[in-house]
């Protein structure tokens, strides 16, 4: 069956265009013979007519345009030696076309050697028909028209070659930038940096490593295609100023002889296992000129990278910069959308995400979960008298202390001002006593500010889920409610929403 015209690659449609105008072309001059009756011109058109009708035949029911362009050329040059031969010097100018032709439809080596037979048969059968003045320029065009148009051949495959190129080096970083602009982690955006430079560079294997937090060790970003031992020789790397690799200089280093550089013990042995022998390491700068790690490309062989080789990795170098750069920026963002800014807990959006989670979990397992709300008794007179500065130290200081008491599984949270929320996962009524008590005596300590003791206490108000309420917000709303009834029972105390009068209920 037929490929459609849509789905056809530029090259058939060419060969079907070029095929279809020849028949279609001829096909007169085949008419006019038959009718005048010529033999000869019958011959040497219908070879033509039914041997192009044939590719176009070819080409539309099997797509393989490479069999077909040879036969086409081959057949183009056949037919014009038989013409030639039959009708003589009136056909020989129809070689410079065909010449040209033929550096499009086959590969060069053939097409140069077909063009070569076909200027030598050509010439020789009219080299009796010509003066000795017209011949030899006639010669001299033919071949050079063929020189020409091999230089344009080889001109135009260069051309093709390093627009391919340059097509699947933009694919590979529209990739890249779809991974980074989809805020995709950075391990699935670091292999796909890899997978494109291993991709460019045949025969070379290629690593991306972070600074770690610490500023003095390294990370493995990515390092699909070396081994193992790689991956642990790189653990027990120190980012000192002595030591000779991107990542600690901040500048580009090239290794020539892995084997006898000394500034990377720890990989000599990694790289004569895996054999590489020269590597060149590139440093990943941020927008503040800081290093945020670097690019390792190991060769197989002794070589040095070219200057194009330098261009191309430092566009890569850049999209990883823009990733890093894009990663810590989302972290950031999402840390201030979920973290209070002055404590450090969570905030009341994560509170309600993680709430959301504990309940989901205890009814699940057809288990209570408690929140306390906790509020800092006389926390208006530190600021009033203090100020707003010590106010804020009191509420870094008091979220130290809630944290230092809950268990690791309870989680605590900043819902503003002096309100705090601490959720307690699986618990029995006995627990929840002692964790209150703790809680209160903890903030009943003094707060050593500007040289004077100043004492917030608290009061807690305590909800259960699902006896008191069978929803966030009215859970929230219970402890509350729970919380300002230990308030007006004389604060530094905690009070359960169930203990509180009737009528004061939801």
């Amino acid at each position: 069956m037929p490929v459609k015209m849509e789905h056809r690659t530029l090259e058939d449609k060419i060969l079907l265009t070029i095929t279809a105008t020849a028949t279609l072309v001829l096909s007169p001059f085949l008419i006019m013979s038959v009718m005048a009756g010529d033999i000869a011109h019958i011959a040497v058109d219908s070879t033509a007519v039914g041997g192009f009708f044939a590719v176009f035949l070819g080409v539309w029911f099997t797509s393989n345009v490479h069999l077909f362009s040879g036969i086409f050329a081959l057949l183009a040059q056949v037919t014009i030696l038989i013409g030639i031969h039959i009708k003589g010097m009136a056909l020989i100018y129809w070689l410079f076309p065909i010449i040209i032709a033929s550096f499009y439809l086959l590969p060069t080596a053939l097409a140069c050697i077909f063009n070569f037979i076909l200027i030598s048969v050509g010439c020789f059968l009219i080299s009796d028909q010509f003066d000795t003045f017209t011949f030899p320029r006639l010669l001299a065009a033919f071949i050079v028209t063929n020189i020409f148009a091999l230089i344009f051949s080889v001109f135009m495959q260069n051309k093709n070659r390093q627009l391919l190129e340059k097509d699947k080096t933009n694919q590979h970083h529209n990739t890249i930038l779809e991974l980074i602009a989809s805020s995709s982690n950075l391990a699935n955006i670091f292999s796909a940096i890899v997978d494109a430079i291993e991709d460019e560079f045949p025969n070379v294997r290629c690593s991306i490593l972070l600074v770690d937090k610490s500023r003095q060790g390294l990370e493995l970003g990515a390092a699909p295609n070396l081994p193992e031992a790689y991956h642990r020789a790189i653990e027990a790397l120190e980012v000192t100023p002595n030591a000779g690799y991107a990542v600690a200089t901040g500048t580009r280093v090239i290794i020539d002889d892995l084997a006898a550089h000394s500034d990377w013990p720890e990989l000599q042995n990694v790289a004569k296992s895996a054999q590489l022998v020269s590597c060149w390491s590139e440093p990943i700068l941020g927008n503040q000129g800081n290093i945020l790690g670097s690019f390792d490309i190991f060769y197989r062989k002794r070589v040095s990278p070219k200057p194009t080789e330098f261009k191309l990795i430092e566009q890569f170098v850049n999209l990883a910069r823009i990733a890093i750069e894009r990663d810590k920026t989302d972290r950031l963002i999402w840390q201030q959308a979920n973290y209070d800014h002055l404590t450090g807990l969570p905030n009341r959006n994560l509170l309600h995400e993680h709430l959301a989670h504990a309940v989901q979990a205890a009814k699940r397992d057809e288990k209570q979960l408690a929140i306390a709300m906790l509020d800092l008794d006389k926390f208006k007179y530190v600021n009033d008298t203090f100020g707003h500065n010590a106010g804020d130290k009191v509420l870094i200081e008091c979220s130290q202390r809630i944290q230092e008491t809950v268990r690791e599984t309870d989680i605590a949270a900043r819902l503003g001002g002096d309100e705090f929320i601490i959720v307690l996962l699986g618990t029995q009524s006995a627990e929840i006593d002692s964790v209150a008590n703790k809680l209160l005596n903890a903030l009943a300590q003094p707060y050593a500010i500007q040289g004077e003791s100043a004492y917030c206490t608290a009061s807690i108000g305590i909800a259960f889920y699902p006896s008191d309420a069978a929803t966030i917000d009215s859970l929230l709303k219970c402890a509350d409610q729970a919380m300002y009834q230990a308030k007006l029972e004389g604060r530094n105390s905690a009070y359960y929403f169930a203990d509180q009068p009737q009528a004061q209920a939801t």
